[in-house]
């Protein structure tokens, strides 16, 4: 199946309900950072693949298989636009 698309707005209230001594703001400021580092092609630290942003924000800029040890998300959630822009790159990359 792979990611699950999420508002960055709606994975920071689910992230603090389930962890209500986090701080929704500065949560929300370490993904801003993220999203862009995302955005601007960063790559995971240990294998060069691209980094999974929800996973990065809490370790440091890495992939979602570096992070979860497993080698295929199944309805992990992944930001929407951080995944949007991915397909669109894909997309573009595909026409040439």
């Amino acid at each position: 199946m792979g990611f699950v698309p999420i508002r960055v707005e709606d994975y920071v209230k689910l992230y603090v309900k389930n962890n209500p001594g986090e701080n929704p703001a500065a949560l929300l400021k370490r993904f801003r950072i993220c999203i862009a580092d995302a955005l601007a092609g960063a790559r995971c630290q240990c294998c060069g693949a691209p980094i999974w942003v929800i996973g990065s924000v809490l370790v440091g800029n890495m992939c979602f298989t570096c992070i979860a040890g497993e080698g295929y998300p199944t309805e992990d959630y992944e930001i929407d636009e951080v995944l949007e822009a991915r397909e669109a790159s894909e997309l573009d990359f595909d026409s040439n």
